[in-house]
């Protein structure tokens, strides 16, 4: 087996095992290898896919790679959020007044 890539309908990048001889682009039939599923957090979907493709740039894909480098794992989950934080100060720049 050997491993590959595959970005799924909502934009989330995998770790996935194929067997070898198999094509890249038969990656979305592979073994998930992860990140693992962040779907019983209860995030909405867009933080969900932010959050799990800064695990995944991080490689952060197995339990032993968060072992070793937990303080990557808070680094991915700010990232993540920074994004939306950015959004929000946007909102203020636009001049909408509260009532």
């Amino acid at each position: 087996m050997r491993e590959a890539t595959h970005t799924d309908a909502q934009g989330r990048r995998w770790l996935v095992l194929l067997p070898e001889g198999a094509p890249d682009s038969d990656a979305s039939m592979g073994v998930p290898i992860g990140p693992p599923s962040l779907a019983p957090l209860g995030l909405p979907v867009e933080i969900e896919v932010l959050l799990h493709n800064q695990l995944f740039d991080r490689g952060l894909i197995r339990e032993r790679d968060l072992r070793r480098r937990m303080p990557d794992l808070a680094a991915a989950l700010m990232a993540a959020l920074r994004v939306n934080v950015h959004r929000i100060a946007g909102l203020y720049s636009k001049g909408v007044e509260g009532a």
